[in-house]
């Protein structure tokens, strides 16, 4: 199947629970329940560098953050939808952003997060699949690259199933208000 940027609507798939849904490619128009998505992963304190105060990105500006994604070479956003057309019901979102430097374009920069009531579901791992699928016909792509917390072993599992190798671990890497420390585990997996 080719992924072309020219399709909104990428897949229509069905949780693991039978509840349908599909990946498309983020819109200006989902500027609001991104931010409403982010704000939801950010009140996890587990699994996200941003602390929920320091996330304050107005409409505009995350409209601005999706126009930057749809110009920018080797970049997209997708999102998991279990709404309909004219109401959206983001889940789930992904997003590779490519790099602007000639000697830096072979690579991408992941991000990705589903809901707490939509994990297990089936979900992130179809989100990752159609992004690394869509990655390996980008032309000049080769490489995506993430940044995962040493102790989220869920994601460390779901990454490895779909072919991502640790590449290096920065320990200690992030201090949490309670003065613990996280290590961060640096994965790649190469779509070429």
């Amino acid at each position: 199947m080719s992924l072309m940027r020219t399709s909104r609507v990428i897949l229509h798939l069905n949780a693991r629970d039978g509840r349908p849904y599909l990946i498309r490619e983020a819109e200006k128009s989902d500027a609001a329940q991104l931010l409403a998505h982010a704000r939801t992963i950010l009140a996890e304190p587990y699994w996200s560098i941003t602390e929920p105060h320091e996330f304050r990105l107005s409409v505009a500006q995350e409209e601005a953050w999706i126009e930057d994604f749809q110009t920018r070479p080797h970049s997209i956003i997708l999102v998991a939808d279990m709404g309909n057309h004219s109401q959206p019901q983001i889940i789930g979102v992904v997003n590779l952003m490519g790099q602007t430097r000639f000697r830096m374009r072979h690579r991408g920069r992941l991000g990705i997060g589903v809901q707490v009531p939509y994990r297990g579901q089936g979900i992130g791992e179809a989100l990752l699949h159609t992004l690394l699928e869509w990655a390996a016909n980008e032309p000049e792509l080769e490489r995506v690259e993430l940044s995962v917390f040493a102790h989220n072993q869920r994601a460390l599992n779901l990454y490895r199933k779909l072919g991502f190798e640790e590449e290096s671990r920065a320990l200690r890497a992030f201090k949490l208000a309670d003065g613990s420390y996280y290590d961060d585990v640096q994965m790649v997996r190469w779509v070429k």
